[in-house]
C-alpha cells in the first residue's frame, strides 16, 4: 500500500483548495482497496480484477483453460487463496498460450486441483 506521506510530497506545489481536496481523496482511497468476497467471474469491489476459479486438468500438464467473461483478453493474473473455507490451496500455474477474448489457458502438474486467480480487466 502507498504511503500517504510519499504521495503528499507530490502535492505540495498546488494550491492550497487543489492540495486539501487531493490529501482528502487519496487519504480516502489508499487504505479502502479491497478484492471482495469469493464469486466466479465477480469482478472486485472497487478493482478492475475479475475472479476466475478452475480445476487443473486430470492429466499432469495437460492445458485446460477457463472462461473470463472479459470484454478483452486480460493482461495478467493474481493467485487468491480464499481463507473463509479449509482445503484451499495455491496450484502451480504456467501459461500454455496467451489468452484470446473469451478464454485464459494454463497448465499444471498438479492434477485435479482447485484454484482460484484474479485476471485484470483491460477496457
Amino acid at each position: 500500500m502507498a504511503d500517504i506521506g510519499f504521495v503528499k510530497s507530490f502535492l505540495g506545489g498546488l494550491p492550497d483548495e487543489h492540495r486539501r481536496a487531493f490529501t482528502n481523496l487519496f487519504t480516502y482511497l489508499l487504505p479502502n482497496l479491497r478484492v471482495g468476497l469469493p464469486g466466479h467471474q465477480k469482478r472486485a469491489e472497487n478493482l478492475q480484477w475479475i475472479q476466475l476459479d478452475g480445476t487443473t486438468s486430470s492429466a499432469a500438464n495437460e492445458e485446460f483453460s477457463i472462461v473470463h467473461g472479459l470484454a478483452a483478453a486480460p493482461r495478467v493474473a493474481f493467485p487468491c487463496m480464499d481463507l473463509t473455507s479449509s482445503g484451499t490451496q495455491f496450484v502451480a500455474l504456467t501459461t500454455s498460450r496467451v489468452p484470446d477474448a473469451t478464454r485464459v489457458y494454463f497448465r499444471s502438474a498438479s492434477t485435479g486441483a482447485a484454484f482460484t486467480v484474479f485476471v485484470e480487466s483491460v477496457r
